[in-house]
């Protein structure tokens, strides 16, 4: 079986880089992460990779139809041999150039806000909000400067990651047959 590419898509704490990571394991994908190619960007850039300064980067380097993040990941999917996962599409840019350049399937990964919230604690990453109503505050600016939602229902599977990993893995793999 070929597998196809795939895009994992999903809000702030949803589960995106732990089912990539289980796809990898399981099937062999190779994954790019939208978001270290933004931190990479940073970097360069001299800047801490602050969530907002992250979001900064994305907004200075996508305009008139361009993503530069997108393009450097269909680029360097291209480079690979084999399958491979864009973990973390976050804009409908983003999404349509995965489904148009590389024939991905993009999956949502869905999990509730307050899972999400207790997840993203527990990573205790810098400037992460300390109240549920700082992060769904944070979460609305997100969605202002990606238009996640948007990006989201261009999804071909959505799978809900509020019942931990076995339901999620069983739910991945029902997508992989459904694949063949």
């Amino acid at each position: 079986m070929k597998l196809p590419n795939l895009g994992i898509m999903g809000k702030m704490g949803s589960g995106k880089g732990f089912a990539s990571k289980y796809l990898v394991k399981k099937y062999g994908y190779k994954v790019i992460s939208m978001g270290n190619i933004v931190r990479a960007i940073a970097k360069k850039e001299k800047m801490k990779p602050t969530r907002e300064n992250l979001e900064k980067l994305q907004k200075k380097y996508s305009n008139n139809g361009k993503d530069f993040v997108i393009e450097r990941v269909i680029e360097k999917a291209n480079s690979i041999k084999g399958p491979v996962i864009l973990d973390g599409i976050r804009k409908p840019l983003q999404a349509k150039f995965a489904k148009e350049k590389l024939n991905a399937i993009l999956i949502d990964v869905y999990a509730a806000p307050t899972i999400r919230f207790e997840r993203m604690k527990k990573r205790r990453r810098a400037n992460f909000p300390d109240s549920f109503k700082k992060f769904k505050e944070s979460e609305k600016k997100e969605e202002n400067v990606f238009h996640i939602n948007k990006a989201l229902k261009m999804a071909d599977f959505k799978v809900n990651n509020d019942d931990g990993a076995k339901r999620l893995y069983m739910d991945l793999d029902s997508i992989m047959r459904r694949l063949k």
